[in-house]
């Protein structure tokens, strides 16, 4: 079996330098994602959508940490505050995940 790519990446605009950090259970599949919604124009990132729709060719994504799937929170916020963004970056309006347990898609939380 194989198994499936699980951590922490990031989008970089090179243009301006601002970061999206996310995380997923399937790296390769979300990048897919993120830039099918983007190439469509449909990304729900609406700034990250706007930057690309100027240059979609000064994006670039990134594995930042593989990790084990019970990390991915305290991962994720961790290099959210290490790029710093939150107020510099992608991450406005950020909302952390909530893995619960025997559940595959994860549910989002207030904080």
């Amino acid at each position: 079996m194989t198994r499936l790519p699980v951590g922490i990446y990031k989008i970089t605009n090179n243009k301006n330098g601002k970061v999206y950090i996310g995380q997923s259970q399937n790296m390769y599949e979300r990048w897919h994602q993120h830039h099918a919604a983007l190439k469509s124009g449909h990304h729900p990132n609406k700034e990250m959508q706007k930057d690309w729709n100027k240059s979609s060719r000064g994006f670039r994504w990134d594995v930042v940490e593989y990790c084990n799937l019970e990390k991915l929170n305290e991962r994720e916020k961790y290099w959210i505050n290490k790029y710093n963004s939150i107020e510099e970056g992608y991450n406005k309006g950020w909302v952390p995940f909530k893995r619960k347990e025997n559940k595959k898609t994860p549910r989002r939380y207030g904080q």
